[in-house]
């Protein structure tokens, strides 16, 4: 079973996907689960901050996202996308996730689609909010100056009682940093998405297979995103049962609290 803890739909910038790839590229695939965000709830852009009438809130960019999985809830799972710097945290936040706490799994932070790193005091209520409701942070990482993993390292430090995820293993760079990071405590993870087959051996080896979930990015690069994990998947193969699975599908049983049919 392979489970895809990182999906997208919305249109940003030149990326677009959309939602009518999601189904049908985990099925081309054999994915048996995915969770997903809707990057429109970005609040900048590679060229600024994104006009206001492409704007999307905080509800409307995740109730895009509820209706997805409401029409496919064997197959997928919701992200919740804030949006710190031009919205902020609310009360309303807390209800909606309680509500359908079914359907989301995890609080989705972008920190360059929001100049602003995941340390900055408007993430604080956000990240009190994860804690209070058990539910893990899923945190870009690259090379941009609001996006390195060093970042979200101090913010584990102070918040030990939330389980941080370091999307990309800090994207464009060779991963190095970031493994450190996700070794350093119990409460920082690292996610596949483009990153090489050698670096996510390297971070099973250094940080132990519990602390490494496959995800992809998908439909990023259209229905066939998946085609360019095949290395990957065919290198997982090498290791030793466990740890495959481990990264394919149990560490985000635990950490995202999935009820899977049939697992």
């Amino acid at each position: 079973m392979i489970i895809d803890s990182h999906m997208h739909v919305g249109t940003i910038d030149d990326l677009d996907m959309p939602d009518y790839l999601v189904i049908p590229a985990m099925e081309r695939y054999g994915i048996a689960f995915g969770l997903l965000s809707n990057i429109e709830g970005g609040e900048f852009g590679k060229y600024g901050r994104i006009p206001d009438n492409l704007q999307k809130n905080q509800r409307e960019a995740n109730d895009r996202v509820l209706e997805l999985v409401l029409h496919n809830p064997s197959a997928l799972a919701g992200q919740f996308w804030i949006r710190p710097a031009l919205e902020g945290y609310a009360p309303w936040i807390e209800q909606y996730l309680r509500t359908n706490s079914s359907y989301f799994c995890a609080i989705k932070f972008h920190q360059f689609r929001a100049n602003m790193n995941i340390t900055h005091e408007n993430l604080i209520p956000y990240i009190n909010l994860a804690e209070r409701l058990s539910l893990p942070f899923v945190v870009h990482t690259a090379t941009d100056e609001f996006s390195a993993p060093e970042f979200v390292l101090e913010a584990a430090r102070r918040n030990p009682g939330v389980n941080f995820i370091l999307v990309h293993m800090g994207l464009g760079t060779d991963n190095g940093m970031a493994i450190e990071c996700i070794r350093s405590l119990p409460n920082i993870y690292g996610d596949t998405t483009w990153v090489s087959p050698e670096s996510v051996l390297r971070a099973i080896g250094e940080c132990g297979s519990e602390k490494i979930i496959f995800g992809t990015d998908s439909p990023i690069d259209g229905i066939d995103t998946y085609s360019k994990y095949s290395d990957l998947l065919t290198r997982l193969d090498s290791i030793a049962p466990h740890d495959r699975e481990n990264v394919l599908f149990n560490n985000s049983i635990r950490l995202f609290n999935l009820a899977i049919p049939g697992v």
